[in-house]
């Protein structure tokens, strides 16, 4: 499962588990929205904002894996006392290089994500494939985007390099 690959190293210490669940999806650009349906019916309430933060990320990285890792994926969400975490798991195990490409308009999901979220990353597991993660408060409001550019990802090897 895709959230049990990166538990409970992103979660902060006495951050304990409500609920994880999971969904399965083929690589299909339609299906993103049914990602955002999943997280947005499986969520508790949250604080003003944070639900748009919290679909747009989710829409973000299952793009991500549609558009490029283009394997079956997994989005997994975990309710935890303090924080919602999104995941998505694919079985690509390329990294993605943010704006791989100058001249497009597009390439800047991850950096969204980095920007947006309280936490965020990618982890590379040693029995294959990848998962993008971020983690939102539930108790305060999503980061203030309005401060300065998105930060880069971190990227994770399994190796913790």
């Amino acid at each position: 499962m895709s959230c049990h690959r990166v538990l409970p190293d992103v979660l902060a210490p006495g951050d304990d588990v409500v609920i994880t669940r999971h969904l399965r999806l083929e690589p299909l650009p339609h299906l993103v929205g049914e990602a955002r349906k999943f997280v947005l019916s499986r969520s508790p309430a949250l604080p003003p904002g944070t639900c748009d933060v919290l679909v747009l990320l989710t829409s973000e990285l299952v793009t991500n894996a549609v558009l490029h890792a283009r394997t079956p994926l997994e989005v997994g969400l975990t309710v935890t006392t303090h924080s919602i975490l999104v995941t998505v798991y694919d079985l690509n195990l390329t990294r993605p290089v943010e704006q791989p490409y100058p001249a497009r308009a597009g390439g800047w999901g991850l950096g969204l994500v980095s920007a947006l979220a309280e936490d965020s990353g990618l982890r590379v597991h040693t029995e294959g494939g990848k998962t993008a993660w971020f983690r939102l408060s539930r108790d305060a409001p999503s980061a203030d985007w309005t401060t300065g550019s998105a930060r880069r990802s971190q990227v994770s090897t399994p190796d913790g390099a």
